[in-house]
């Protein structure tokens, strides 16, 4: 349930003094609302709209046009207590008594359609700062560093530009290899190392793996290669 709470004041800044220190106190901004103006008609169109009771509505108006000022709060759960907190700050104020007795009502929680969740806090991961006041440009720059440096040509990762191959022993550490046929130094073959066989050998293609060429295994104990069932 809410709480609307209504308090008339002689003018517009006695009314925002008393909702600057509801605000201090913790109620939220939206739930503060001060209603002054001349047309009778539009500020009770107004208070009807914010759901002051119906009955002192068109009192109220009749006074705010006359030049006072209406402090309208919607007293929720936010903070803890909101309605108690409104009732003893306006209690210290000056108000105006116009005989309304409907200055304090519950209303019933309408369904709210806000385009966040959090209404008061819609970027809850954001710092709480205003735009004039974020400083602009790279992070790196309030800590005092570089952000880029300028790089140089280098053909090493380590600092100076040394080579780890060279600093054990002193080898070459890019050289220009000829196209061999071999992995072993020299150009040699391994079948070369142990018996002088040739490695390629050029001869014509034959159909059968047993020397001679031709003769399937089985055929020399007369069995037929492929058995015809029937």
């Amino acid at each position: 349930m809410t709480t609307i709470i209504t308090r008339l004041y002689a003018n517009e800044r006695s009314a925002n003094a008393v909702a600057d220190r509801l605000s201090s106190e913790g109620l939220p901004k939206s739930a503060l609302k001060v209603v002054t103006g001349t047309d009778r008609d539009k500020i009770q169109h107004r208070l009807m709209q914010a759901q002051v009771h119906r009955d002192a509505a068109p009192v109220y108006a009749e006074s705010v046009a006359g030049g006072t000022a209406l402090l309208i709060v919607r007293a929720t759960h936010k903070p803890l207590g909101a309605a108690r907190i409104v009732r003893e700050v306006t209690g210290s104020s000056k108000t105006i008594d116009v005989g309304v007795t409907q200055d304090d009502i519950y209303v019933r929680d309408l369904p709210d359609h806000a385009p966040s969740v959090l209404k008061e806090h819609p970027r809850f991961l954001t710092l709480p700062s205003e735009p004039e006041e974020l400083q602009r440009g790279p992070i790196s720059d309030l800590v005092g560093v570089r952000t880029l440096s300028k790089p140089r040509s280098r053909t090493s990762a380590i600092r100076g530009g040394a080579f780890m191959s060279q600093k054990f022993w002193p080898m070459k550490l890019v050289s220009k290899n000829r196209n061999a046929h071999s992995a072993i130094k020299g150009g040699a073959f391994m079948s070369k190392k142990f018996w002088p066989t040739a490695l390629l050998a050029k001869k014509p293609r034959r159909n059968s793996v047993i020397r001679g060429g031709g003769t399937v295994f089985s055929r020399l104990f007369g069995w037929p290669t492929i058995l015809r069932r029937s």
